[in-house]
C-alpha cells in the first residue's frame, strides 16, 4: 500500500480505507475521488456512483489499477507468466490484469494449439487452465465442466487431468487436414470409440468430428465389408463397437446385420474363440447364451496362447457383460477367480506386463471396483502417465484413454444416441426437415426399356448436396428404397435397390441418371462426382435398365 499511498498523495488512513473498501466488481460503478485537497477537507472525500449513461467504466488496464489488482501468490489464486498474482475469478474475463496479457492468452484455444506446460485442456477443447484447477471443486470450464467425474478414484491421481487432455488432442490431431477422403485412416473405429469413450458428445447432433468420422466410417466400411470379403472377425468386432458409439445400427448397414454375420462366424468357429468376439456381440445386444460363457472361460483359461493376460482381461470383461445383461447363466464366483488372477499379474512398481496390458487389466478391474483390493491402483496409472513421455502407439493411447476416464470397453453402447422417430410421418418430417440454403430436387425411380414410372419423390436438399444425399433422404422416407452398394476400385456402386439386384444373366443393371429441370433433355448417366461422394460406373447395355433419375429444380 505504500505504492499507493505514494501514488495518490492522499490522507494515509482516509484515502487507503476508501480502497481496501471498494471490491473490484463494484469498480465498474464506483471511482475515488482524488483531487488535491487540504487535510481538512478529508472527512468530505467519498465514493461517486457513476451513472453509466453518462460516464464511461474505470480502465481496469490502468497502472494504478494493476497496482491494486495484485494478491499474494497461493495455489488459490492465477500466477501470471510475469511472476505477478491476480485473484483467480479474472482469470478469462476479458481483462489484462497482469499486464502480460497472460490471464486472457489461452481462452479461447483450438485442439491444436498446445497448453503451457503444467495447464491442461478443458473438457470442450477450447480453453487451457493450470493443471492443479482440475477437480478442485471450483468450475473453470465453459459449457462443460472440469469438475464432473471427480468423484473416482482415477480422477484423484495426480497428472490424469493432463493425461486425458493430452491423449484425446493426440486423437484429434490423426486427423489429416490435407487430404479429400480418410481423414482418420484405416484405425478409425479405434478413434471413434476413443473419442466417445473420453467425450460422449463427440457423436452428438451438430458435432462436426462426430458427422465427420460418421461418413467415413460408413463409406470405409462399405468398401470393407462389401467387397473385401477377406475382413476378419476381429475387424468385424471392431466396426460393431464403432457403429454403437457412432449412432449406427450394426444390425441393419444398408439391409445387413453385421452383428448376426459376427455370430454366424463365432458359431462356425472351433474350439477357440477370441474373448473380444464375444465382447462385441454383449455391447451390441445380441442373445448371450450358456455357450458364449464356455468360449469365454476357455479363453481365459488358454495359457499357452500368446499375449494371455491382454485375453485374460478381455475375457473379464466379456463375462461381466454377460453377467450383466443375462441372468441366471454366468457363476459369478468363476467372474471373481478371474479378476483374482488378473491382479497377481502386477508387479510391485505397477506395471502388469507392459503399458498395453497395464491398460487393459485395469479396464477390467473397474469390474465391481476390483481394483480397490490387492491391486494398487495409482501405481498402475502412474505406469501409463509415465508411458505417454515416451513413443506410444495409437492401440496403446486407445487402450489407455478409458482409464483416465475410469472407463472401459464395457461402456460402449448406444444409450447416449437419440432415438429415431416411431411412426412414418415423423420421419418423413424429420428427413425433410433441412437447414440452411437449400434446393429442390425430383428423384424418380423408374424401370424398363421404356422408361415407366414407379415412383417419384419431391425433397429438399442442402446446397452442394450429392446424389447419394437424395438417395439416403429417401431410404429415411421409405425403407423400402434402401440401396446396397458394391465397391469397385475403392469406388461404391448402385447394385440393388428394394431388393433388386443386378442380374447380369438377365442383363439388369442399376443404373443413376441426372437431368435438369428442363424436361425435354435426356436425362445423362452419372459417371462420378467430386471428392470420393459418389462414383458410378457408365455401363450401356441395349436393354433390361433400371435407373434412378435425380432431377434438379434450379
Amino acid at each position: 500500500m505504500e505504492e499507493v499511498r505514494a501514488v495518490l498523495e492522499n490522507d494515509n488512513c482516509t484515502t487507503t480505507s476508501l480502497i481496501e473498501d471498494i471490491p473490484r466488481t463494484a469498480a465498474s460503478q464506483y471511482i475515488l475521488e482524488v483531487s488535491p485537497l487540504p487535510r481538512s477537507s478529508n472527512k468530505d472525500t467519498k465514493k461517486k456512483k457513476i451513472n453509466s449513461s453518462k460516464k464511461i467504466k474505470t480502465d481496469y488496464t490502468s497502472n494504478i489499477q494493476r497496482r491494486l489488482a495484485s494478491v499474494p501468490c497461493s495455489p488459490s489464486v492465477f500466477k501470471c507468466f510475469n511472476g505477478k498474482c491476480v485473484q483467480r475469478s479474472w482469470f478469462c474475463d476479458n481483462g489484462n490484469d497482469c499486464g502480460d496479457n497472460s490471464d486472457e492468452r489461452y481462452c479461447a484455444v483450438d485442439y491444436g494449439t498446445p497448453c503451457p506446460s503444467g495447464w491442461v485442456l478443458c473438457p470442450n477443447m477450447q480453453r487451457c487452465i493450470p493443471g492443479h484447477w482440475m477437480c478442485d471443486g471450483i468450475t473453470d470450464c465453459r459449457e462443460i465442466s472440469e469438475e464432473t467425474n471427480c468423484d473416482n478414484d482415477v480422477m484423484k491421481i495426480p497428472g490424469v487431468a493432463a493425461a486425458k487432455i493430452k491423449l484425446q488432442t493426440w486423437f484429434l490431431q490423426k486427423r489429416k487436414e490435407s487430404i479429400c477422403t480418410d481423414k482418420w485412416g484405416p484405425q478409425i473405429h479405434r478413434i471413434a470409440v476413443a473419442l466417445h469413450l473420453a467425450d460422449e458428445s463427440t457423436f452428438d447432433p451438430g458435432n462436426n468430428t462426430g458427422d465427420e468420422i460418421r461418413y467415413e466410417l460408413t463409406i470405409q466400411l462399405l468398401h470393407r465389408h462389401l467387397n473385401d470379403k477377406k475382413m476378419n472377425s476381429q475387424e468385424l468386432s471392431l466396426y460393431i463397437h464403432a457403429m454403437l458409439v457412432a449412432c449406427m445400427d450394426p444390425k441393419d448397414f444398408y439391409g445387413d446385420n453385421l452383428v448376426l454375420e459376427l455370430r454366424r462366424r463365432v458359431e462356425a468357429a472351433g474350439n477357440y474363440t477370441n474373448p473380444f468376439q464375444i465382447l462385441a456381440l454383449c455391447n451390441a445386444e445380441d442373445t448371450m447364451t450358456a455357450k458364449d460363457v464356455e468360449r469365454v472361460t476357455a479363453a481365459f483359461d488358454s495359457q499357452y496362447r500368446p499375449f494371455w493376460i491382454d485375453l485374460q482381461a478381455l475375457a473379464s470383461m466379456a463375462l461381466a457383460c454377460i453377467s450383466s445383461r443375462t441372468k441366471g447363466i454366468v457363476d459369478e464366483s468363476v467372474l471373481d477367480r478371474m479378476l483374482q488372477e488378473l491382479k497377481r499379474h502386477q508387479f510391485r512398481n505397477g506395471t502388469v506386463d507392459n503399458f498395453r496390458t497395464t491398460a487393459l487389466a485395469t479396464q477390467a478391474l473397474f469390474v465391481h471396483d476390483s481394483y480397490k483390493k490387492e491391486f494398487d491402483l495409482n501405481a498402475a496409472i502412474q505406469v501409463l502417465i509415465d508411458g505417454l513421455n515416451e513413443n506410444y502407439s495409437l492401440l496403446d493411447a486407445y487402450y489407455a484413454l478409458p482409464v483416465f476416464h475410469a472407463k472401459s470397453l464395457l461402456n460402449i453402447t448406444s444409450d447416449h444416441c437419440s432415438k429415431g422417430p416411431d411412426t412414418e410421418e415423423e420421419a418423413l418430417q424429420k428427413a425433410l426437415d433441412v437447414d440452411g440454403e437449400t434446393m429442390a430436387v425430383q428423384y424418380s425411380v423408374w424401370m424398363g426399356d421404356k422408361i415407366n414410372l414407379a415412383q417419384t419423390w419431391r425433397l429438399r436438399v442442402r446446397t452442394n448436396s450429392t446424389i447419394y444425399a437424395a438417395i439416403e433422404t429417401v431410404a429415411k422416407i421409405d425403407n423400402r428404397q434402401k440401396v446396397k452398394y458394391s465397391i469397385v476400385d475403392g469406388k461404391p456402386y448402385v447394385n440393388a435397390v428394394n431388393g433388386l439386384e443386378d442380374d447380369p444373366e438377365m442383363g439388369i443393371y442399376w443404373f443413376i441418371y441426372l437431368r435438369s429441370s428442363n424436361f425435354d433433355e435426356q436425362p445423362k448417366i452419372v459417371e462420378e462426382s467430386m471428392c470420393f461422394r459418389f462414383f458410378l460406373k457408365a455401363i450401356y447395355l441395349p436393354r433390361n435398365c433400371f435407373r434412378i433419375i435425380y432431377q434438379l429444380f434450379f
